[in-house]
């Protein structure tokens, strides 16, 4: 198909419910699946995250089954449930925030046990210094210490104390469609 109608939308039974999915995310290497009520003009928003997450899968032989995804735009307060997760039995993960740091920590228990502990700390930095440069790395470096594990894996990778960490905003609050 030519890359002109890789824009187009096109309507799927995914997990025993119509969606409606561009033409791009039904060529990803896991099976995309959005939220009820996904609002379809944030496909923009989660097209550059999507396709470095087939290409890290891909390269990193990794195996992603499905992949969940949000929209929340217009909110006024934080989401009551977490940026992301991984849930290891149904090789499924769940992405609330679009950006790739978030995609990346959950790709982090893909590659280790699963908790927040020194493998998925050393995992997960190793895919931040892999994937990220500049101001989103650091950044994401930053959000990162957050965890004990992560201070310590940053420690023995810098040699020096880890920056104070600053929770993550949410990158929902208040965007407009």
């Amino acid at each position: 198909m030519p890359r002109s109608h890789e824009s187009r939308f096109v309507e799927l039974k995914i997990a025993g419910r119509y969606r409606v999915v561009p033409v791009w995310a039904t060529r990803l290497s896991f099976q995309i699946r959005p939220g009820l009520n996904f609002d379809k003009r944030a496909w923009k928003l989660w097209k550059p995250t999507l396709l470095l997450l087939d290409s890290i899968i891909k390269k990193e032989k990794l195996k992603v089954k499905w992949v969940r995804i949000h929209s929340h735009f217009n909110v006024k307060r934080d989401i009551s449930h977490a940026m992301g997760w991984w849930d290891s039995e149904a090789r499924a993960m769940f992405l609330c925030h679009f950006d790739k740091e978030t995609m990346l920590h959950e790709l982090g228990h893909v590659m280790s046990s699963g908790y927040h502990g020194d493998p998925w700390a050393k995992a997960t930095i190793d895919l931040y210094r892999k994937y990220l440069k500049g101001r989103e790395l650091n950044r994401a470096i930053n959000h990162f210490v957050y965890y004990l594990s992560a201070r310590r894996v940053y420690k023995k990778i810098y040699g020096a104390k880890p920056p104070k960490s600053l929770e993550p905003p949410n990158i929902w609050l208040n965007r407009k469609p």
